[in-house]
């Protein structure tokens, strides 16, 4: 796995888990912050990887 895989998986799983703690104590700030990471994960997948010098 490259090192942009796991920032991608760690921002999309700690997005769920922040999402879900909003909504099980009814925290708007955390939903909130929970769907940003989510989103930020989802933008990053279409960032373009340099390309590598031969």
């Amino acid at each position: 796995m490259t090192s942009r895989t796991v920032i991608k998986l760690t921002l999309a799983l700690g997005g769920l888990v922040l999402f879900g703690a909003g909504i099980r104590f009814n925290a708007d700030a955390l939903r909130w912050t929970g769907i940003a990471l989510v989103a930020v994960a989802w933008l990053l997948r279409f960032w373009k990887a340099p390309a590598k010098e031969s």
